[in-house]
């Protein structure tokens, strides 16, 4: 019987210790499982912060909001759709063409984005002013045009391009040759026409440095000049429509990115 019992309790003894090693050895698993998702999971969060931080938009846009501009149906859209998913971004407005208020617009150096949105009429602006306006993009900063064909005009005749307008029906595509390393890259690869409010330049009257964006059928609705240091934008679109809208904000940021 004393063997017997013996027996009976080295096999107790046995099944125990085999017990804890089991316990032992899934809970040195588990840890280092929690210790892996923790890292990957750092690594994740690590990857994401810095892109967060390489992509921040800018904090603060000039845009103009004088006479020759729609600020009943179109100014105030146009500010609300810039600050959207971009709460942090001011929008300074400012009412004059006289080139002392200009001036003083141009040279903040604390905003190096100038945004006009469509015009309702060729605004009142004087050769020292223009000549201004140049000086401001060549040194580096972004001047974005939006809408018709007056703003076209205004282009030629304040930066000496010859662009002329040849619209086409939409959709308009992602250049893919010239987004690349631009802002633009992530734009959908397909813009749907917003509304009768779009207008296309013609791609072959883009000025040497200069390339189109969204285009179809050698006409573009969205193409970025590079002017010395600076940029020059235009986007065909009037920002007078929800529909479709988020897709034409996309371009503008993409714009105001550059």
């Amino acid at each position: 019987v004393s063997s017997s019992s013996r027996l009976v309790n080295t096999l107790v003894a046995s099944a125990l210790l085999a017990c804890v090693g089991v316990v032992v050895w899934y809970s040195q698993e588990n840890q280092s499982t929690d210790l892996f998702q923790s890292s990957a999971l750092d690594t994740q969060q690590t990857t994401e912060l810095s892109f967060l931080q390489t992509s921040a938009f800018v904090d603060q846009v000039y845009m103009y909001a004088g006479l020759a501009v729609d600020n009943k149906h179109e100014t105030g859209f146009i500010a609300k759709e810039i600050r959207k998913h971009n709460y942090q971004t001011v929008i300074r407005l400012f009412t004059s063409l006289d080139d002392a208020t200009f001036r003083a617009v141009l040279w903040d150096q604390a905003v190096h984005c100038l945004v006009w949105p469509p015009f309702v009429r060729y605004p009142g602006i004087s050769e020292t002013a223009k000549t201004d306006l140049r000086a401001y993009t060549a040194a580096g900063n972004n001047v974005i045009f939006l809408g018709n064909y007056v703003s076209v005009q205004f282009m030629n005749d304040v930066y000496g391009f010859q662009l002329m307008d040849d619209y086409q029906n939409g959709p308009y595509y992602r250049n893919d040759r010239n987004v690349r390393n631009t802002p633009y890259q992530f734009l959908p690869s397909r813009i749907e026409q917003a509304s009768i409010e779009t207008y296309a330049v013609n791609t072959r009257s883009i000025p040497p440095g200069g390339k189109s964006m969204l285009d179809t059928l050698g006409a573009t609705v969205a193409f970025v000049v590079r002017y010395d240091l600076g940029t020059v934008c235009w986007i065909g679109y009037n920002y007078n429509t929800p529909f479709h809208a988020d897709q034409w904000t996309r371009v503008l940021h993409a714009a105001i990115d550059m």
